[in-house]
């Protein structure tokens, strides 16, 4: 079992009104879902159901040439273990049959969002396509958007970010509600954890979001 780099739920700093506006701006990125080249589906090791039947959804009302499943077997700490790697877990949810014309391509290696991107790339020339769509968890949207800018510099985007429960009566993490909780106040400080460790050292580009890193820091001294 492997430990993470950042914690899943790291205990976060009083959060001013101010400081919530920017966080939200760094981590939540949102353009609506469309029609394109290609549907990259980010590797999670939870609610396989719940995305497999959002893609068939989204399948029958966009079209999409290409649909890539990413995500490897899910091993650390905090995590449920499946023998099985994630993006076959969330195959078994897709109606293939129903989508003849769609090509469903599987990379079941990678750990983590930089390996994602990584890996499918070995198996296709993500720089090369056009229109990219992404299904990605909510509060990790911006930066599973910067790590597929890393190799898809030209690209242009859309995503649907996926709303992780928080609780029994069913609330989510989202954009408009992630502070309300302990959990959405943890993950996304987590989100921002990860912006300061691996956007400094390469994972990703962080230039769209430098001015917002600076004036959470500037919020954040005392």
């Amino acid at each position: 079992m492997n430990a993470r780099e950042i914690l899943k739920q790291p205990t976060p700093p009083k959060l001013t009104t101010e400081l919530i506006h920017l966080l939200t701006n760094l981590c939540f990125f949102n353009s609506s879902m469309k029609s394109a080249d290609l549907l990259f589906v980010f590797g999670s090791n939870i609610l396989h159901q719940a995305i497999g039947e959002k893609i068939n959804n989204f399948l029958r009302t966009y079209s999409f040439n290409t649909v890539l499943l990413t995500g490897g077997i899910a091993n650390y700490k905090e995590s449920y273990y499946e023998p099985v790697s994630e993006s076959e877990l969330l195959l078994r949810h897709i109606a293939k049959s129903e989508f003849p014309q769609v090509n469903f391509i599987v990379e079941n290696k990678s750990r983590n969002t930089l390996e994602n991107v990584i890996y499918a790339n070995e198996l296709v020339d993500l720089s090369s396509i056009q229109n990219i769509a992404f299904f990605s968890h909510s509060y990790a949207s911006k930066r599973s958007y910067l790590t597929l800018k890393k190799v898809c510099t030209t690209n242009s985007f859309s995503n649907f970010p996926i709303p992780i429960p928080v609780n029994l009566r069913d609330q989510e993490i989202t954009q408009f509600d992630w502070f309300e909780t302990e959990k959405g106040r943890a993950l996304v400080w987590s989100e921002y954890l990860r912006f300061i460790t691996y956007g400094k050292r390469g994972d990703f580009p962080i230039e769209e979001v430098e001015g917002l890193l600076e004036q959470i820091k500037t919020l954040l001294e005392p």
